[in-house]
């Protein structure tokens, strides 16, 4: 063979079969090669639906942004939302109208899951978000949310069984919502808030003006629809259950929230309120015009504050802790597994166990994804301005006279501040959270607010606010008067500030100057939120692990020993997670009391766990029981019994230590707390647990009939130090300043009217177990003629003191020092007057009450003389008087009755008077008297022995005036002009007439008289004349 012929052929061949490879090969590398995603324009439903077919896919939307470029109506459009979205979607300030979300399933809203790394901002949707079937985590926005919504509104009505937000339905430990609001309605079960159900993440600077549950129909139960969630993580799931007006429950942050809204209805709902339902996250500056309803434990700020663990984090102690987790997780899948094959009764305890799990897993993920990168997972405390969401500036509206709320620190010129699925419906897996979660882009202006479509659903009269639905929420500055108190301007949000349980705002709100809202969170605020809610969620998952595990614990009799076995494990594990967080492999206690400690007192500033503070409550609270300015109630949840709470100690099957905590600080009440049967108070109405500091009660606290009424807590076994009341009470028995009956009351002010109460009342306490026992110390109060403690008052305990000594203690706020008279139309504030100490308020000062068509008013009361107290004064209307009937009488009856219509029902004035007209016939009287208005009135007069021959002459700016007259049995009746002042009544002679009759008639007779003698006369003429002629003839 011929090998040099033969090399070129093989060259080429080889040459040939590169070429080949290497384009198969290219193909390969393109595909390889990262490009950028082209953004997706919306300018149709058609493009909108295309999106949805194209997000079925998770990855789809990843690090792609979606424009939305105009208006769209759903109205009829086959539209079931978004499947699951991971990128950036810009609402450009566009409206999406016509949702109508009604078919069976659950996470349901315009998104169903927006992911970790998803950001949707500038958006408002209308509609609803009301699905059948199962329909559970619902919101109007979006399902479940693990991502950052920004600038998002929702109006219209979301529904559900459970985990139902106008915005969200629920909010996982990576997710932010901020500046979101809501308007129109939102109602379900459990876990029901006005912007999101369920919180694990962050809520902030978020407003609602949504009626929360506010009906009978929307507060009934379908016990067919609960779910295994709703019978073991409910407090009652036969009834309704925490509900709030921002978030149903929160073991995140929720921080400067704004609620107008109407939550609960009367006597009905568990862990209602005006913020939060029930939380063990962070609650910061957030303020709650509202009323409140509840049967049990009813806030108006949070309705049940349960404890937080305490914890120290580090990386290496999170991921050691994550992998005992994951551990403990396989351990309990294998419990369940067990459980349900025995039938055990355990089966739905351990199922419960399952999802706090991977609750904790989730924050741990979130905390490390932080740590990776580079965030300090320690505190950093950020206290919002409350002065961005009040306005008390004494030069507005002609209904808004004298608002201002009063500095609670008397040195410093500015605030403290700081049901579900059916048995045969799979509950839908939210799609897994991304481990990281970027920065959330600026915040872009924000549309003009747009015109309500919902009509907010019917409250009943004695319940319905009023309340507007549109509003900005954002900040301004504030300044002083010249008396020293706080004057909050507030160009961008306006309100009423009633102190009686509403508010308005001004839709005539301005934004910042390049047109975003202007209430500023420092850059670290997100991030360290973030962090606070991971760490939060954690603790909370924790703390629920730790006693369903002790529960476990006790309760294996009378199962297989394969279960038991498996209950043994999950035990070890969770030892093995408590030394893995204490960091001490022998730390063994087998003291039930030390396994949780209760640290709440030692709360400073810059703690975020298990807390509420630097908020305001201007709405009215109302429960059966538990009812608080503040919270309805500080303890852990028991499950089991929704009519009591208890303190779980521990157990000693665990072999590990909670600090546990839960603290309210710095919070003001003004609204009005009403309880039923027990445990009213200005800040707290039940504290099983944990510590009250710096608090201040303002809002009378109005509990006639129930026992454990407060100034501030209304049942304490706990601490409450450092704060104050200045208020009226009133209840049953126990009734007192500060406490009704109270354990820890330290350097506490007291400036207390008790109206009611008859039994156990003080200006301190009603009852403590021993006042000299050391745990109440260094409290004073105003010495108006009480005692300090069940009738007894105590040197350095319970102290008395004059009103001026009692201001120059130094400690006491500006709110003490000033008495406020509060002039009140139902809920709106007519005028406010203040007077000093013991001064009283001038007749002319009296405003004028405000007219209404059809009634007239008075103030409830009239003596402004000697003013000791704050006085909130009420108008009341009556039906205007129709009839006023004269004082003077004849014969038992009014001489005078006027028609017409009158402010008042007293009866009319008259004045005899000697003035009358010249007339005539003879004077009978004259009266005098004063009619209100200008319009004429129709008169009835009762003249003297009867209406005949009697003439009426009226008194007028004319002069006298003769009227005419009808008879109206004894009464004449008549038209008297406008201004008519006088009546003056004339008879008449006796009338000619009767004798000229009688004379007519004589001469009438006598005329016939005549007549028939003149006829007789001619008759016999007549008669002689035919006698005559008969003579003559015979002649």
């Amino acid at each position: 063979m011929n090998t040099e012929l033969n090399f070129p052929r093989r060259l080429l061949a080889g040459l040939t079969a590169l070429a080949l490879l290497l384009m198969l090969a290219l193909p390969v590398w393109a595909e390889g090669e990262e490009t950028e995603k082209l953004p997706v324009s919306i300018n149709s439903v058609e493009d909108l639906l295309q999106l949805v077919a194209d997000c079925r896919l998770d990855s789809w939307s990843e690090d792609r942004t979606v424009d939305l470029n105009t208006d769209l109506d759903l109205t009829g459009v086959d539209f079931a939302g978004i499947p699951t979205f991971s990128g950036t979607f810009d609402g450009n300030s566009h409206t999406i109208s016509g949702l109508s979300l009604v078919d069976d399933g659950s996470v349901t809203g315009f998104f169903r899951y927006i992911q970790a790394d998803g950001v949707v901002h500038d958006l408002t949707i209308r509609g609803r978000s009301m699905p059948s079937g199962s329909r559970t985590t619902v919101g109007g926005i979006v399902g479940s949310n693990a991502g950052t919504l920004i600038n998002c509104r929702f109006e219209g009505v979301a529904s559900g069984a459970s985990i139902v937000g106008g915005i969200a339905g629920t909010n996982l430990s990576s997710g932010t919502i901020n500046n979101c609001t809501t308007t129109g309605s939102v109602y379900g079960a459990h876990f029901i808030g006005g912007i999101v159900g369920e919180n694990h993440g962050v809520v902030i600077n978020c407003g609602n003006d949504a009626n929360v549950n506010t009906t009978v129909d929307q507060n009934e139960v379908d016990l067919s629809e609960l779910t295994l969630n709703d019978l073991i993580g409910t407090e009652n799931a036969a009834d309704i259950t925490d509900i709030g007006g921002i978030a149903g429950t929160s073991s995140g942050v929720v921080r400067a929230c704004l609620n107008h809204g109407t939550v609960g209805y009367l006597h009905i709902g568990y862990n209602i309120g005006g913020i939060v339902g029930s939380q063990t996250g962070y609650v910061e500056g957030c303020v709650n015009y509202g009323p409140v309803y509840a049967r049990k434990e009813g806030g108006g700020i949070v309705g049940q504050m349960e404890p937080s663990s305490t914890l120290l984090y580090s990386q290496d102690t999170l991921q050691e802790l994550g992998g005992e987790l994951e551990t403990l997780q396989t351990l309990v899948n294998r419990a369940c597994d067990d459980a349900s094959a025995a039938g055990s009764s355990l089966s739905n305890q351990l199922n419960d166990l399952q999802s706090r799990i991977t609750g904790a897993r989730n924050a741990v993920d979130t905390l490390l994804d932080q740590t990776k990168n580079g965030v300090s997972l320690s505190t950093q405390t950020i206290k919002t301005d409350l002065s961005a969401l009040i306005n008390g500036s004494l030069s507005g509206s002609e209904n808004n006279q004298g608002n201002q709320h009063w500095d609670l620190d008397a040195t410093i010129p500015t605030p403290t501040p700081t049901p579900l699925p059916d048995d045969d419906t799979p509950v839908e897996t939210p799609t897994p959270e991304e481990p990281s979660q970027p920065d959330p882009p600026a915040t872009p202006a924000p549309a003009p607010a747009p015109d309500p479509v919902v009509p907010e659903p019917e409250v009943p009269a004695e319940t319905q606010p009023n309340t507007s639905t549109e509003a900005d929420y954002s900040t301004d500055t504030q300044a002083m008067d010249e008396t020293g108190r706080v004057v909050h301007g507030q160009p961008d949000l306006s309100i009423d500030i009633n102190h009686n349980g509403s508010g308005s705002l001004d839709a005539s709100a301005v934004a910042g100057a390049d047109g975003s809202l202007s209430l500023t969170i420092p850059s670290i605020a997100v991030d360290s939120d973030r962090i606070t809610a991971a760490k939060n969620d954690l603790s909370g998952s924790l703390t629920s692990i730790t006693d369903t595990v002790s529960g476990l614990s006790s309760d294996t009799n009378n199962n297989l020993q394969a279960l038991i076995n498996d209950i043994r494990a999950i035990t070890a594990q969770m030892n093995k997670i408590g030394q893995t967080l204490s960091g001490a492999s022998q730390n063994v206690t087998t003291d039930t009391d030390d396994l949780i400690n209760d640290v709440s007192d030692e709360d400073t500033e810059e703690d975020v766990e298990g807390k509420v503070t630097n908020c305001i409550n201007e709405g009215n609270v109302n429960a059966d029981i538990n009812a608080g300015g503040i919270t309805g109630a500080m303890a852990r949840e028991n499950d089991l019994d929704p009519e009591d709470d208890f303190t779980i100690d521990g157990s000693q099957s665990l072999n590990f230590t909670f600090k546990s905590r839960v603290v309210v600080r710095d919070c003001t009440n003004y609204g009005t707390v009403t309880a039923k049967k027990e445990n009213a108070g200005g800040i707290v109405g039940s504290m099983e647990m944990g510590s009250a500091i710096s608090c201040y009660g303002f809002g009378a606290v109005d509990a006639e009939d129930a026992k454990c009424v407060g100034g501030v807590a209304g049942s304490s076994k706990s601490i409450v130090r450092e704060s104050g009341a200045k208020c009226r009470l009133s209840g049953s028995k126990q009734v007192g300043g500060i406490v009704g009956s109270g354990k820890t009351v330290e350097n506490c002010r007291a400036m207390v009217v008790i109206d009611t109460a008859t039994e156990q009342m003080g200006a301190i306490a009603g009852y403590v177990e021993d006042p000299l026992g050391g745990d109440v110390t260094g409290n004073t109060f105003v010495d108006e003629g009480s005692s300090g403690i069940d009738g007894v008052s105590y040197a350095g305990i319970a102290e008395p003191m004059s009103y001026d000594d009692f201001l120059a203690q130094g400690d006491v706020p500006l709110a003490f020092s000033n008495l406020t008279l509060r002039f009140m139309d139902g809920d709106t504030l007519v005028a406010q007057c203040d007077v000093p100490y013991g001064g009283s308020l001038a007749d002319k000062d009296v405003p004028v009450v405000p007219a209404k068509e059809g009634s007239y008013g008075e103030w409830d009361t009239t003596d402004f003389s000697s003013i000791t107290f704050d006085m909130t004064i009420n108008a009341e209307y009556s039906q205007m008087n129709t009839t006023r009937e004269s004082s003077a009488e004849r014969d038992g009856r009014a001489i005078l009755l006027v028609e017409g219509t009158f402010a008042t029902t007293e009866a009319l004035d008259l004045t005899e008077s000697s003035d009358a007209p010249a007339a005539v016939g003879s004077h009978l009287e004259s009266w005098s008297f004063d009619i209100d208005g200008d319009t004429s009135h129709t008169m009835r007069y009762l003249a003297p022995d009867g209406p005949d021959n009697v003439e009426v002459y009226l008194q007028t700016a004319d002069g006298w005036q003769k009227v005419d007259t009808t008879v109206d049995g004894s009464y004449l009746k008549f038209t008297a002009p406008a201004g008519t002042t006088g009546l003056a009544a004339f008879r008449l002679p006796e009338s000619k007439v009767p004798l000229i009759a009688v004379c007519a008639g004589g001469a009438a007779a006598l005329i016939l008289v005549l007549a028939l003698i003149h006829k007789k006369r001619k008759a016999r003429k007549a008669k002689k004349a035919v006698k005559k002629a008969e003579a003559e003839a015979k002649e």
